[in-house]
């Protein structure tokens, strides 16, 4: 059978498996005597073995295998895993991992299980009788003609599963729903049987199962297989009988014929659940691109129907609006997925980390539910490792320090996912020693960042400041995890990319909370569309935190910057024709600034006067060409219905430097002549 048009699926289920493993693995440790963790593991790792095996890896389904067998019995022998035992089988999974890569790189597995194999049986070794040697996993012996008999007055089932007419490795998906049948009882017959199930290739599997599980939790677990269209259950209690009487086996029609009583009617079985199909993430961002073409070409003729005078056009134009703006949101839903799929990675990584540091740390997790689109996702999960990182190295304290501090040895470390408004805010959070602003100017001078005389000088807004400097580090020396000076600056950087802002607080002796503030879709932003010099420019309305008169408030200079006095503060005022680098008006006129829009940045507010208000617009944003991003304070341009080009404001650059820009007139090129 040839399977290679089935690799890209294999290697998507393949990770998500591993990465379930990897959680169910850790739940383990903590909860030792947890049967649905420990029967979760065999049902993934069933998966992971049928897949591989059918896909022809042996190396990944010999190890997947050897895995089970161990995992089986440690589960007879009871009590808590030690440590090894946890350390092994998470050495398993990273080479069941890197087998994976391996295999999406050049198509080879490149494992070579028996080191593993090896490691694994040591584990089941009686350690009291070093002659002991490995108990040998009897295989199930055929199953015969006729049925097994059943005296126990235990509830048959028939189950009927159909596999949808695209089902890919259906050998796979059966193998599936014999694993889901027996983790519910013993499977008495099945077709196809478990030794055919390799060459399986059509959709219809029976399996006539001896349970005292619930009918319905049976069927959803078969419906939870993937790629199974339909699943039919029938019950039949079957009555004590005599040993040489046998059940009956599946007739064709599906019915359960018994020789010792009538066939009963089977129950109604529910319609199966929701169905799920695989979609190429390159799909959906080109559903994304046209949906954006189609909202600016709607806003376009939106405009257009204002002027015709034809009749009928208004309604037909509010019901393409109505339709647009459904499809819109739509579309919107499809690209959300849960930050659950983030997460998922944080409860292996905390576990090895405060391994290698000695420390007890226990990890809560906090809103996995929430949602935000899948570019995001993609693109978090790197900054969110550095701040777990940073918060476990440099946070939390060992055991001892936090006894002798007055605390419980087992530190807490909460990520937590939030949707603020337009946004989705994520914190990292530890109840650790906090920051120390003195030890953090004396790393500074020590690294040549500031003078002694401003270490002297340090507050807490200044040291965490100092922390996000290219090249800081507070360790005494490199390690595997810190000392480097790659962390914090490179969280800003990632996440100022994402059109969002980090911020961090700190209470000495209480711990830190970073906290990550990220629009839900980089695809469509809410926007303040403004004016300056004649050209339009939109301001992320999320940054936005109010707009005013300019004449409404006096004007000062302080230190040679203009500030906007306002009745409990003054903030710094810059032109947005300036800050943009957008071209004077008519005639070379410059158009004189009527409103200000206090905007939110990285370093704190700013006020920048525009010389018009336009209105809040839904814009599909577009990336600039790099050195364009690097010389203002633009992060990207979208097309309004008109045509026209406008660039979006990149609301940290602009608090970066206060100090007033040159003035556009200035400016040999205007900058909207490289977009």
């Amino acid at each position: 059978m040839d399977t290679s048009e089935y690799l890209p699926m294999f290697l998507a289920e393949c990770r998500e498996n591993l990465q379930e493993l990897n959680l169910a693995v850790v739940r383990l440790e903590e909860a030792p005597d947890d049967r649905e963790t420990v029967d979760a593991i065999f049902r993934i790792a069933h998966s992971l073995k049928g897949m591989a095996a059918t896909m022809g890896f042996e190396g990944m389904a010999t190890l997947t295998h050897k895995m089970e067998d161990v995992l089986e019995l440690l589960r007879q022998r009871g009590g808590e895993l030690s440590r090894e035992v946890v350390d092994v089988l998470l050495a398993c999974l990273d080479a069941l991992s890197g087998a994976v890569d391996a295999i999406d790189a050049d198509g080879a597995e490149g494992l070579d299980p028996a080191v593993l194999v090896e490691r694994l049986q040591a584990l089941v070794r009686d350690k009291d009788d070093p002659e002991a040697v490995e108990p040998e996993i009897q295989q199930a012996p055929p199953v015969p003609p006729r049925l097994a008999q059943v005296g126990d007055g235990r509830v048959v089932l028939e189950i009927h599963a159909v596999l949808a007419e695209d089902a890919q490795m259906p050998a796979v998906r059966a193998f599936q729903v014999l694993a889901a049948a027996g983790e519910h009882g013993d499977v008495l017959r099945s077709t196809p049987a478990e030794g055919e199930v390799d060459g399986f290739d059509g959709r219809i599997v029976e399996v006539l199962l001896a349970t005292d599980h619930e009918v319905e939790d049976v069927a959803t677990a078969i419906r939870g297989v993937p790629d199974v269209a339909d699943a039919r259950v029938a019950e039949h209690v079957v009555e004590a009988v005599e040993e040489s009487a046998p059940l009956a086996a599946v007739e064709e029609d599906g019915a359960l014929a018994s020789a010792a009583a009538p066939t009963a009617a089977p129950a109604a079985a529910k319609k199966a659940g929701h169905q799920t199909v695989r979609v190429d993430a390159e799909r959906l961002d080109q559903l994304m691109h046209l949906m954006g073409e189609l909202v600016v070409q709607r806003t376009h003729v939106e405009a257009l129907s204002l002027e015709a005078d034809v009749p009928g056009l208004s309604q037909a134009m509010q019901e393409l609006t109505r339709s647009s703006h459904a499809l819109q949101a739509m579309v919107m839903q499809i690209r959300m997925i849960p930050i659950e799929a983030v997460f998922m990675r944080f409860p292996r990584l905390v576990r090895d980390v405060a391994s290698k540091l000695d420390k007890h740390v226990e990890l809560d997790l906090v809103g996995k539910e929430t949602e935000l689109d899948r570019t995001v996702v993609d693109a978090i999960g790197d900054p969110l490792v550095h701040l777990i990182r940073n918060s476990l190295d440099h946070g939390l304290e060992t055991p001892a320090d936090r006894i002798a501090a007055g605390k419980a040895p087992t530190g807490t470390l909460t990520i937590a996912a939030r949707h603020a408004g337009g946004s989705i805010a994520i914190t990292v959070k530890d109840d650790g020693h906090g920051i120390n602003p003195q030890k953090v100017a004396a790393a500074a001078v020590e690294r040549g960042l500031i003078t002694r005389e401003q270490a002297q000088l340090i507050d807490m807004r200044g040291a965490i400041e100092l922390l996000f400097a290219p090249g800081f580090s507070t360790a005494a020396e490199v390690g595997a995890l810190s000392g480097r000076g790659v962390g914090m600056d490179a969280v800003r950087e990632k996440i100022r990319e994402l059109g969002g802002e980090v911020t961090v607080t700190s209470v000495q002796g209480e711990g830190t909370v970073n906290e990550i503030r990220l629009p839900l879709t980089l695809a469509i932003m809410s926007a303040l569309l403004v004016e300056a010099g004649e050209q339009p420019f939109g301001i992320p309305l999320q940054r936005v935190e109010r707009t005013m008169r300019l004449d409404d408030n006096p004007v000062r200079s302080v230190a040679g910057r203009k500030m906007l006095v306002l009745k409990d503060e003054a903030l710094p005022l810059r032109r947005a024709v300036d800050a943009f680098g957008g071209a004077a008006g008519v005639d070379g006129v410059d158009t004189p600034d009527t409103h200000v829009v206090i905007v939110r940045g990285q370093e704190g507010s700013i006020a920048l006067s525009v010389s018009k208000l336009i209105g809040q617009r839904e814009l599909v944003t577009r990336p600039l060409p790099p050195n364009v991003a690097q010389e203002a304070a633009v992060s990207g341009a979208a097309v309004l219905s008109n045509g026209d080009i406008v660039l979006l404001a990149d609301c940290d650059a602009l608090t970066l430097n206060t100090h007033p820009a040159l003035s556009a007139s200035e400016r040999s090129t205007p900058l909207t002549a490289a977009v």
